[in-house]
C-alpha cells in the first residue's frame, strides 16, 4: 500500500482543532484524477500545499477506512468496471465528509479498461 503525502491544510486544520477551533470530519470520500504524471508519464512531486487534485474527474465514496497502526488511517477508493472507461488515472485524494483535501498519492497513469476495477489505497500518517 502506498503512502500519501498529507495536506498542509489539513494538518492546519487538526491544529486548530486541538486548540479549540472547528471540529475535524471524518474521511469519506476518494477523488480520481489524471493530473498526477509528467509527459514523460512518470508520477510527478505531491505538492503538500495543493488544495484539490491537478484534473479530478470523479469523486466516489471511501470502500473503507481503517486505522492501521496508532499514527496513520488509510482509505480505500474503488473505481468500477463502469467508471472512466479508456482514461489515464494518476492522482488520487483523500477527502473528508466536507470534501476538504486530507491528502494526495501520484502514480504513474494507468488506463482504465471497461472489464477492469481499480482499488486505490492511500495512508496518511499523522
Amino acid at each position: 500500500m502506498a503512502e500519501g503525502v498529507t495536506a498542509n491544510n489539513h494538518r492546519r486544520r487538526i491544529a486548530a482543532a486541538m486548540a479549540g477551533g472547528e471540529a475535524l470530519h471524518p474521511a469519506a470520500f476518494m477523488a480520481f484524477g489524471n493530473g498526477g504524471h509528467t509527459p514523460e508519464l512518470k508520477a510527478k512531486a505531491v505538492d503538500p500545499e495543493a488544495n484539490g487534485l491537478v484534473n479530478e474527474l470523479i469523486r466516489k465514496p471511501l470502500s473503507a477506512v481503517s486505522q492501521d497502526d496508532l499514527f496513520s488511517v488509510t482509505g480505500s477508493g474503488r473505481l468500477e468496471s463502469q467508471d472512466l472507461i479508456n482514461v489515464f488515472v494518476s492522482e488520487a485524494a483523500l477527502l473528508d465528509s466536507q470534501g476538504n483535501l486530507l491528502g494526495i498519492r501520484n502514480f504513474r497513469p494507468k488506463i482504465k479498461e471497461s472489464d477492469e476495477s481499480y482499488l486505490v489505497k492511500i495512508k496518511l500518517r499523522y
